[in-house]
């Protein structure tokens, strides 16, 4: 299990248990855990205790999660009622995006051009719906999750600068954010995903006829989107750096080479297709995107 899944497994246990019934939920689940463990190897079970010293003497992580949880049981029961007014403002806008879900398909769908999409699947069209529901639920639903995160945090801040950051990303970054994110959507959209699309569907044509699936379609659809409409955060990323005094302008000018390279090999990430062409036309708006970073930078 890795750690994003053992976070939402834990921010999923808070809402449904509560704080206060989680660590003895996780401390009941592992003792049955262990002792089947034991049992398989032919040895007495263990009690609560005996099973709490045997953690606490091999440094246990989940031990050290229980402990954890404890202690900030009411910091968690604040978070357990932001997670809820987020649930219920996702459950809204996933409600709202649904009557839009036809729009938001022959959006994604109209770069394809001429090439034509199948579904290969009986239940393929239903599941293709109901993931662009969900999806456009939690990016409508975005701003939220910031607010509630920003205001669950702002009573931990103690010390000038941290109050300093947090004001830069209250009345800087969360505003600007959506413009710069929205600004790469459509960058790619307009420009990056007709290319890209229009070489893959021609490449080969010669041997085949290009179909291709719907489904995966959107996911790389998507997946184009939303990599280049995080890459154009990168110049209000390096404009919120310097002005929170954690690194000055003169570095971002000095890394300009190294930055360069990474942005060379971001670009042919990002750029579906082997061509030179369109990792320049991503490359390009990349590097002018950083000089706009270290001008910021210099204003901040």
């Amino acid at each position: 299990m890795d750690i994003i899944s053992l976070v939402l497994l834990i921010f999923i246990g808070i809402a449904i248990l509560g704080p206060d019934k989680l660590p003895a939920g996780i401390e009941a689940l592992w003792l049955n855990i262990t002792n089947f463990l034991r049992g398989q190897e032919g040895q007495e079970p263990l009690s609560l205790e005996e099973a709490r010293e045997k953690w606490r003497a091999s440094d246990s992580p989940i031990y050290s999660a229980v402990l954890l949880l404890r202690a900030a049981t009411e910091h968690l029961l604040e978070l357990r009622r932001r997670i809820f007014k987020i649930l219920i403002f996702m459950a809204v806008a996933t409600i709202g995006a649904a009557f839009g879900t036809d729009y938001i398909l022959a959006m994604l769908t109209r770069p394809a051009g001429g090439v034509k999409l199948i579904a290969l699947r009986p239940t393929e069209n239903f599941t293709l719906y109901l993931k662009v529901v969900l999806a456009a639920g939690l990016v409508l639903s975005v701003p939220v999750i910031i607010y509630h995160l920003l205001r669950f945090i702002e009573p931990a801040l103690e010390t000038p600068q941290e109050r300093k950051l947090y004001r830069i990303l209250v009345w800087w970054a969360i505003p600007f954010s959506g413009l710069f994110f929205l600004a790469g959507i459509a960058f790619a959209y307009f420009v990056m995903l007709p290319f890209s699309l229009k070489y893959l569907g021609g490449f080969g044509g010669q041997f085949a006829e290009a179909q291709w699936n719907i489904s995966e379609y959107i996911s790389f659809t998507l997946a184009i989107l939303l990599w280049v409409g995080g890459a154009f955060e990168t110049p209000l990323a390096m404009f919120v750096l310097s002005k929170a005094n954690i690194i000055p302008s003169e570095k971002f000018s000095r890394a300009r080479r190294f930055a360069y390279v990474g942005i060379a090999i971001l670009a042919a990430v990002i750029t579906p297709t082997p061509d030179a062409f369109n990792m320049l036309v991503v490359m390009g708006p990349l590097v002018g995107l950083y000089e706009l970073g270290i001008l910021l930078s210099k204003l901040a």
